[in-house]
């Protein structure tokens, strides 16, 4: 097999061969110390389009409860710009690879690490309150809590990206579509063709699915309604009126291809349980009232609980790796070079105690949150971080509305009666685990090009700037008042659901239904059988233990997401064993691309058919 040395050209290392590279070995033979990357012409292409992107996500995510990660789409914009202005003569040369990565970085700060909290949780406090945040509190509580969050990842980045290697689809996705974009040559062409041709069956699906007076598919086909009916309630349902439905979206089967079949499949478990088990019990017990709905209403108490205790015993399995790098021990570089490039242990610290006690400080005087409250906030955000970043590396999917809702539910109980401090507390630590995967998944792409970690890091730090004054710009104008979320305007179903909640735990933990108390027993103890056996059992043993994270996320998320990534993990694998070794040329590109395709005509379309409708 040729070395990664032999196979750099103008688009770097490949990405595929890069993920195959032990920790020494990326930085002997993958990373580009004489490529230009952190330039101002990057972070202001990342800034301007963040902005927009932000802008766009905001007024989604208010109309739909739907928010984008825009790392691809700002890619694409940002590739097709600078060629542009190259072939025009504005600019001498288009932004190198590692320069539109670190554009990338940017964008995606600010466009997605900051901009969730005023979909959800800022106006659920309006609807509560009736009272709006001023401008300059809500920047700062978002500028404070996004770089709280850009922080706590640090500490996790060499064991989860150099040694444990975890795959980071979003980020995997888009190392290689930058690495099509920028590659030239025979073998070289037929990969960017089919890079190309998934860009566009992608964003063909998206138009002709959702874009309003122009659609000719549906969202979804009744392709299981051959299984066997189930008897709940008093009714009898098919397997769609379960939820149980095949989505029309070549993203989920692109995701399930870098997700893999094994944990694919176990979320499908786990959706299956939702589906035929805790939905019906639910609806049964009147702790539920839609059955295609029960993930969300019931699935969210077992499966929240059941990814904090597996992801907490995986986190105490590996504590001598923390420790060291939260240390930042010399004798655990690799060397003078690993020492120049990883982010300093310093940084880590620092910025840890600097936006950890600007937190407190802003949550008391802001939102009147007692000290003690706030400082259990920070803490748990270093906890719920890891956590969002395990997920997010395995699975794809940041479970930062579980982590809120759970983080909900602790502060309900410790201080009932008072809806502003679970929301408080969510928005802390929800927002910044979102923020710290966020950044893990740029630096996986940054990881598989050969990129400087540090620069990296820099590059999304600024992208907070952009990202805070974007998503408080488009907030406090799409938002003016609470008529805003009551009048029709905005259907804002994230905020209405976190508003529930708080509402719903005003008298403490004790007003859960005994049927959700016992899903949240019960998920955490299960959690926590399901990690300790794939660390403690032996290895002949272990390949046949559940995926505790697919199974735990299966609980939570609609059983018809689960189905299309396992179709995607299925025909990978379906491909790897008719061709053997060679799929990741075919395969990763086409996933890629159909990855990025349909999230940025997504984005496109939910935009036309909002202002149009």
């Amino acid at each position: 097999m040729q070395s990664v040395s032999e196979q750099v050209i103008e688009s770097g290392p490949d990405p595929e061969v890069v993920d195959r590279l032990d920790e020494d070995g990326w930085y002997r033979e993958a990373y580009r110390r004489d490529v230009a990357q952190l330039t101002l012409r990057a972070v202001a292409t990342g800034a301007v389009l963040g902005f927009v992107l932000s802008f766009a996500n905001v007024y989604i995510g208010l109309k739909t409860g739907w928010f984008f990660s825009m790392a691809l789409a700002a890619a694409l914009a940002s590739f097709a710009t600078w060629q542009v202005l190259a072939a025009a003569g504005f600019a001498r040369t288009p932004l190198t690879i590692l320069e539109t990565n670190c554009m990338q970085s940017t964008a995606s700060s600010a466009a997605y690490a900051t901009g969730n909290m005023v979909v959800g949780i800022v106006p659920a406090m309006l609807l509560l309150s009736g009272t709006q945040p001023s401008w300059g509190a809500l920047a700062a509580w978002i500028a404070c809590v996004g770089a709280l969050g850009v922080t706590l990842a640090i500490p996790l980045k060499r064991q989860l990206i150099n040694r444990e290697r975890l795959k980071f689809p979003s980020g995997t996705a888009a190392a290689i579509m930058l690495h099509g974009l920028f590659r030239r040559g025979g073998e070289l062409r037929v990969r960017g063709r089919l890079l190309a041709g998934a860009i566009g069956l992608g964003a063909l699906l998206a138009v002709v699915r959702d874009l309003r007076g122009l659609a000719v598919i549906a969202s979804s086909s009744r392709v299981f309604d051959w299984l066997p009916r189930l008897h709940a309630s008093g009714g009898v349902y098919s397997a769609s009126q379960l939820g149980i439905v095949l989505d029309h979206s070549v993203l989920l089967v692109a995701a399930g291809v870098f997700v893999g079949l094994r944990t694919s499949a176990w979320m499908v478990v786990g959706g299956l349980i939702t589906a035929f088990a805790i939905g019906p019990a639910a609806v049964e017990a009147g702790a539920g009232t839609r059955l295609d709905f029960a993930w969300a209403e019931s699935g969210v108490w077992a499966g929240a609980p059941f990814l904090v205790a597996y992801a907490a015993v995986a986190l105490g399995g590996q504590w001598r790796a923390i420790a060291r790098a939260l240390r930042g021990r010399r004798r655990d570089a690799i060397s003078k070079d690993a020492a120049e490039i990883e982010i300093p242990a310093a940084w880590f610290w620092t910025g840890f105690a600097l936006c950890g006690t600007a937190a407190v400080v802003l949550a008391r005087v802001l939102f009147g949150i007692p000290i003690i409250f706030g400082v259990l906030a920070v803490a748990m955000s270093l906890v719920f971080s890891t956590v969002a970043c395990r997920i997010t590396g395995e699975t794809d999917i940041t479970p930062g509305g579980p982590i809120g809702k759970l983080t909900q539910v602790a502060f309900g109980a410790l201080r009932p009666h008072h809806p502003t401090t679970n929301l408080v507390t969510a928005s802390l630590t929800h927002a910044s685990s979102v923020a710290a995967a966020d950044l893990l998944n740029d630096l996986k792409s940054g990881y598989l090009l050969g990129a400087d970690p540090r620069k990296q890091f820099v590059a999304q730090a600024l992208g907070i700037v952009a990202g805070t004054c974007a998503s408080v710009l488009a907030y406090h104008v799409l938002v003016p008042d609470v008529n805003a979320l009551t009048d029709g305007r905005f259907a804002a179903p994230a905020a209405h659901q976190f508003r529930a909640i708080a509402e719903l735990l005003q008298d403490g933990i004790a007003s859960l239904h005994p049927l959700h108390q016992a899903l949240v027993i019960g998920g955490a103890a299960a959690g926590l059988v399901f990690a300790a056996l794939e660390r403690l059992a032996p290895p002949h043993v272990r390949r046949f233990v559940p995926s505790a994270a697919g199974l735990g996320l299966g609980l939570l998320v609609p059983v018809s997401t689960s189905i299309g990534m396992f179709v995607g993990a299925s025909l990978a694998a379906l491909v790897a064993r008719i061709r053997g070794g060679d799929t990741g040329k075919r395969v990763w590109p086409i996933a890629a691309g159909a990855l990025a395709g349909e999230s940025l005509a997504g984005v496109v379309v939910a935009v036309v058919n909002n202002v149009t409708g």
